[in-house]
């Protein structure tokens, strides 16, 4: 599949990474939530690289922001083949029964009823132009529990039994689904984690010391999955949730 792809995402970390790696094969659209600024920066370092770019705002809350995205998709970069969501809200790390249910509400909202909205409007649309891959985050806290970490987990399972789903439904339509399940990696999160609470800082460090790999993953790393799960080479891999997390999960 050689059409442009779609980085829901794309002002995160690892989302930056997982842009910069695919805009050197594909156009890409960068979706983002509230860093214009950030997305459109990253637009012009694309392009001055010798790729093409452009970025669009997108609330997966939202139906109608998410088909909004979609539909202007083929003006700004052309027909999508590949979908990348590397979404995620900002969560606590703390015991779950300390969760409040307003927070609880607000971090399923975003990642399960947005990941529900982006697969409705992403299968149909692959399927009817030949097909593609939709590859979504989630975490290795859906393959091995982590303590004080269930707003992690717990949301992003049900992710991963959308996208296996998903791969079920969608595979006779040559739509590919998977999900990649990152550890501890050199951005994003676990930097911010580190300067919440001691409670949050002990999760990643608890995680790190239980990985094999010694080290935290870095976003490169991350982003060249993503790239081969973006590719021909993938062709038969599908519903899988792939760890990238060092061993912790092993």
């Amino acid at each position: 599949m050689s059409g442009a792809i779609a980085i829901v995402g794309a002002t995160g970390g690892l989302g930056e990474a997982v842009a910069r790696r695919l805009s050197v094969r594909a156009p890409v659209l960068l979706g983002y939530h509230r860093n214009a600024t950030r997305a459109r920066a990253l637009v012009d370092a694309i392009e001055a690289s010798g790729g093409r770019a452009a970025a669009a705002c997108i609330d997966l809350r939202d139906p109608g922001s998410v088909d909004a995205f979609f539909t202007g998709a083929r003006d700004s970069v052309g027909e999508l083949s590949h979908v990348v969501s590397a979404t995620g809200p900002a969560i606590p790390l703390c015991p779950l029964l300390e969760v409040g249910e307003a927070e609880f509400r607000r971090i399923l909202e975003t990642d399960v009823i947005g990941s529900f909205n982006l697969l409705r409007h992403a299968v149909p649309m692959l399927a009817g132009t030949g097909g593609g891959s939709i590859t979504l985050f989630v975490t290795t806290a859906v393959l091995r529990t982590l303590e004080n970490d269930g707003m992690s987990s717990i949301p992003k399972t049900a992710v991963a039994g959308m996208v296996r789903l998903a791969a079920r439904e969608a595979g006779p339509h040559n739509v590919r689904c998977n999900a990649v399940a990152p550890g501890v990696i050199d951005a994003g999160i676990v930097h911010s984690s580190f300067v919440v609470s001691e409670v949050a800082k002990d999760v990643i460090s608890n995680c790190l010391a239980r990985t094999p790999a010694a080290r935290m993953g870095q976003p490169g790393e991350v982003a060249a999955l993503v790239d081969f799960l973006c590719s021909d080479d993938a062709a038969y891999v599908n519903g899988q949730v792939i760890g990238i997390d060092g061993g912790y999960s092993a």
